[in-house]
């Protein structure tokens, strides 16, 4: 029995090693979701940090003067993660959401932020060549982030 306890214990031990930390989900993310973005623009401002996310969600120009939505949130204040698959301009582009309790900030001239405010929903979307394994496997990891920052996810199949 004592023999049966070890080996069990290996075993669970040798399964444990194969998680990803949460440092390498966050480099794996930074490297692999800005590329991908439909809008370079956009994709070229997703910041993946230690704590949180940082990304744009919209850009409204009026010459001369540039303001961008950036959502700010924090790992641990995801509440779910899915993703879709939608129709826009005549392509099919795959989109993340995300939600939970996240702030949204307009950033005016000289990077200074004009307007705060909070949003429950931000979203992330893709190139029309993003095959869906690629969003299931950003999904994933997006998930296993947010678990392990403290995040409690709703669970989507509970009915």
């Amino acid at each position: 029995m004592k023999n049966l306890l070890i080996l069990f214990a290996l075993f669970l031990g040798i399964g444990a090693t194969k998680a990803q930390t949460a440092e390498q989900t966050i480099e794996w993310l930074q490297a692999k979701v800005p590329p991908l973005q439909r809008e370079s623009d956009f994709g070229a401002t997703i910041k993946f940090k230690d704590e949180f996310c940082e990304a744009a969600s919209s850009i409204t120009t009026s010459f001369p003067i540039r303001v961008v939505e950036v959502h700010v949130f924090k790992y641990s204040n995801i509440k779910s993660i899915s993703y879709l698959q939608k129709e826009l301009a005549g392509k099919l582009y795959y989109k993340i959401i995300i939600t939970g309790n996240f702030q949204a900030n307009k950033i005016g001239f000289n990077n200074e932020v004009t307007e705060t405010k909070n949003v429950e929903t931000t979203d992330f979307v893709f190139n029309a060549s993003v095959e869906k394994e690629e969003i299931l496997r950003i999904v994933k990891a997006l998930k296993h982030l947010a678990t392990l920052k403290g995040a409690k996810l709703i669970n989507d199949n509970l009915f």
